[in-house]
């Protein structure tokens, strides 16, 4: 479920196709006009870039954003006694679900790492308290989008109910862990841009035929993104013969995001055997902010050798964002 607030928006996109002598002459021989070949081609390249939605994708890269941190910054299942050192990665999805994948220019998945330390309070009195800090900058990149990723953020983690305490055999096999509540503050930017030549394949109808179509476009395609997030999550988990834990969640996002696109591309239409059929020209920009609010589920799975811990965790909110994070961990 995602809290739905007046935003502030605006995009605007044209694409604009012209044909080449070669291309009206290859209309006529399919047996449709310029006009109306040029309108199928342009509807074509509306539908790869979801020009019509332009306003709900730049939203949704706002909404990704929030989601670059999710698994990094906090420890869920260790229950430390002091210290925790981690490294870890994710995988976060970053473009509208209603996107086509095989060809939208910004289809794919944008990596994130982060360092992240932990202080748990117990030598100060309050073992119920760990707090983290974490953060990383490196480069960051799509199929088809390159740039960087720069995160930062501070958590709070105060134990609401103790783990299981029993020590018989029962415990030893299955253990509770508690309940957790936790919250911070996160700040992700991602800046994308293209990294090469932008390639589509097109089957336009024309006439009673179809024609196969490969545009090559370069120039602008520019998406920028910043989120400042407070999350609030409740966890709890399970140790399995001390060896496996398995930990889930809820969590609600306080967010202020905006997403940014500029996109100036000229591209080259070619037929399968070379035929220069014209160009087509996409000019657009937009900007949108990021929904306010956003409910969200986690879940996770960790193996515990000793003071070192491996972990995975996959992030899940309804709309729009999706993510994967992995890591190790160092628990003292």
């Amino acid at each position: 479920m995602m809290l739905v607030l007046p935003t502030v928006a605006r995009a605007q996109v044209t694409v604009t196709v012209n044909l080449s002598p070669q291309g009206q002459a290859l209309a006529a021989a399919s047996g449709t006009t310029p006009a109306d070949l040029a309108m199928q081609i342009q509807k074509q390249v509306n539908t790869a870039y979801d020009t019509a939605n332009l306003n709900g994708f730049v939203r949704s890269f706002a909404d990704a954003t929030t989601f670059a941190q999710r698994g990094l910054g906090v420890d869920y299942m260790s229950l430390p006694g002091s210290f925790i050192l981690g490294v870890g990665g994710q995988v976060a999805l970053a473009t509208d679900g209603d996107l086509n994948p095989s060809q939208s220019t910004t289809a794919g998945f944008a990596a994130n790492f982060s360092i992240m330390l932990g202080l748990n309070l117990k030598e100060w009195g309050h073992p119920r308290w760990t707090l983290y800090v974490n953060g990383f900058y490196e480069k960051g990149s799509t199929d088809r989008l390159n740039g960087a990723i720069t995160t930062a953020g501070g958590h709070i983690q105060y134990r609401l109910v103790d783990p299981q305490r029993d020590q018989g055999v029962g415990a030893a096999i299955l253990r509770w862990t508690g309940i957790d509540i936790t919250s911070g503050v996160e700040f992700t930017r991602w800046s994308m841009g293209a990294n090469d030549t932008i390639t589509n394949d097109y089957t336009v109808p024309a006439g009673n035929n179809n024609l196969d179509l490969t545009v090559a476009s370069t120039g602008t395609f520019d998406l920028k993104s910043n989120a400042l997030t407070v999350p609030i999550e409740l966890t709890t988990g399970f140790r399995i013969v001390e060896l496996v834990s398995i930990y889930g969640g809820v969590g609600f996002d306080f967010t202020e995001g905006k997403a940014d696109l500029d996109a100036n591309l000229t591209g080259a239409m070619k037929t399968p055997d070379g035929t220069n059929v014209g160009t087509v020209t996409i000019t657009g920009t937009g900007s949108n902010t990021a929904s306010p609010g956003n409910f969200y589920g986690l879940a996770g799975v960790q193996l515990n050798l000793w003071a070192l811990k491996i972990f995975s965790q996959v992030n899940l909110s309804p709309e729009p964002a999706a993510s994967l994070a992995f890591g190790v961990r160092l628990v003292l």
